[in-house]
Order: C-alpha cells, then sequence, then structure tokens
C-alpha cells in the first residue's frame, strides 16, 4: 500500500510539474522563454550550435524587447566550453536534479533537448538528450557558450568542469553585448517530460 501511494504521489507530482511547465512556457514574457533565447543568443554570437544559461544567472520578468534586461550579471564574457558528451549527460542531471521545484543550477538550452523522468531518483532523471538533432553522444566533444561565470564552474558546476575547459573567451564582448535590443523569442521547451 505505501509503494502504490508513493507512486500515486509521484504521478500527481509529475502531472502538476507538466501543468506547470506548459502554463509557464505559454506565458508571455517567461522565464523558459527569456532563457531559452538568451541560450539561443549565445549560440550564434559565439559561433556555436550548444549554449547553455543558468536560471541562477537570469531575473525575472525581462522587458520583452531588450534581453539584456534579465542579467544578473551583465559584465559577464562569453565563453565557449569543451565538454565530453558524458560532461554534458552530467550537467543536465545537475539541472534536473530538483526538478520540478526551482533550482538556480536550472540550465537552459540551445542546441540540445533533454528527456527527463521526474520519477526517477536525482542523478538518473536524463533519460535521454539529443545534441543538434543527434543522439548524444558519451566520448564525443561539444562546444557550449556560456557565460563566464557559468563557464568557471559557477552555481555548483565545478563539479562537471571548471575553467581549464573554456576555449575560446569572444572578444570584447559581454553577455549584455551580446543580448541588448534583442527581443524575447518564442520556441518550445527543450526540456521534455516523460
Amino acid at each position: 500500500m505505501q509503494n502504490a501511494m508513493k507512486r500515486w504521489f509521484r504521478s500527481l507530482a509529475s502531472i502538476a510539474a507538466l501543468a506547470a511547465l506548459t502554463a509557464w512556457a505559454e506565458a508571455p514574457g517567461d522565464l523558459l522563454r527569456v532563457g531559452q533565447s538568451v541560450a539561443d543568443a549565445l549560440a550564434s554570437a559565439a559561433g556555436t550550435p550548444h549554449a547553455f544559461v543558468a536560471e541562477g544567472l537570469l531575473r525575472s520578468p525581462a522587458q520583452k524587447d531588450n534581453l539584456a534586461s534579465a542579467l544578473l550579471y551583465p559584465s559577464d564574457e562569453v565563453v565557449v566550453v569543451a565538454l565530453k558528451g558524458s560532461q554534458v549527460r552530467q550537467a543536465l542531471e545537475r539541472a534536473a536534479s530538483l526538478y520540478p521545484k526551482a533550482n538556480p543550477s536550472f540550465l537552459y538550452l540551445s542546441g540540445f533537448e533533454a528527456t527527463v523522468d521526474p520519477g526517477k531518483d536525482p542523478g538518473s532523471r536524463v533519460v535521454a538528450v539529443q545534441a543538434a538533432g543527434s543522439k548524444l553522444e558519451d566520448d564525443k566533444t561539444y562546444e557550449i557558450a556560456m557565460p563566464s561565470s557559468l563557464g568557471r564552474g559557477g552555481l555548483g558546476y565545478f563539479k562537471v568542469w571548471d575553467k581549464s575547459k573554456i576555449v575560446r573567451t569572444l572578444p570584447n564582448v559581454t553577455v549584455e553585448d551580446v543580448l541588448r535590443g534583442k527581443p524575447v523569442g518564442s520556441s518550445e521547451p527543450r526540456w521534455l517530460e516523460r
């Protein structure tokens, strides 16, 4: 009986989380769209197919026509970090560790799509990852744009990478420079729930 109750509560929590995520994704100017728009802009500026930006680096609400207004640390540089697919998976597990609760380490993605099973224990919630439309390969190296504070392992990502993984810094450009005047875009959620 106790196991059945646990499964029922997990199922209920899963349904509530999906409903909240869907409502969140549909709200204009919401943090999901802002985060994904910031990640897309960083990837574009760095010339990489992938980018991460952590929720703890953003504020809400943001001005719909100026992504730079979402930044907590506008003077961060834009860096490119080289990670193995296995490290990408570790990062996504960290991002999903508290799902569906708010988490400053939650990552907004560009070029990746992650499927998460919130009923599984933290550390095994990410059940599938697509990288630019293909299955993530653990031994392949992926170049990922991100703010420099995250690139140095901020928000606990030092457990996955550190500044030695930075392969490039955009010269004379801050995250604010990249985002100033850019509007919040519209895109499908890149975190999917199983």
